[in-house]
């Protein structure tokens, strides 16, 4: 029975680290494209300015100001892959405990991920504010009431018109 209750207990234990492991909760059905069963989201692989290339994300993560990550992602988006800026807490919930690449992120789904602030829709969590962000290095932290070129990596609802089958976004800034 001491045996029995150890492993429930291991396996209780072990869950949210399986959750984000990439074979329980992440897909890539297109090049550039993560789908976050999690979520229910599809994701940019990459920020804006890499590139998909071997699996890895090229290039350097370009910092833009929020109007241009609004220009970028509306020129992004259509009828059949609404691509948009996240929602506060659909960033964050791509937070997790730090990689062995000092960032809080699964490095797997997201491989490449820099240093450094991502935007978001401009009115996350009900405030009227250049609300807040996300940094996924380290181990990760937010941070509320700022302005300055952040990151970007758009997202859309997996319950999407072709959410699967969309094309990953132009990175070009």
């Amino acid at each position: 029975m001491t045996t029995c209750r150890v492993a429930l207990l291991s396996l209780a234990l072990a869950a949210p680290l399986a959750i984000g492991s990439e074979t329980e909760r992440f897909r890539f059905p297109v090049e550039g494209v993560v789908v976050d069963s999690a979520e229910d989201l599809v994701w940019q692989r990459c920020s804006l300015g890499q590139t998909v290339a071997e699996g890895r994300c090229q290039g350097e993560a370009a910092g833009v100001t929020l109007a241009e990550a609004e220009t970028y992602a509306e020129a992004q988006a259509s009828a059949g892959c609404p691509w948009r800026l996240p929602r506060f807490f659909e960033l964050r919930s791509l937070m997790q405990a730090p990689s062995t690449a000092g960032v809080a992120i699964d490095t797997a789904a997201f491989p490449d991920t820099p240093s450094g602030w991502y935007w978001n829709q401009a009115s996350a969590g009900g405030h009227s504010q250049q609300d807040c962000f996300v940094d996924f290095a380290g181990e990760g932290r937010t941070r509320c009431n700022m302005a300055g070129d952040f990151h970007v990596r758009l997202v859309m609802d997996l319950k999407a018109t072709g959410a699967t089958t969309c094309p990953a976004p132009r990175n070009e800034h």
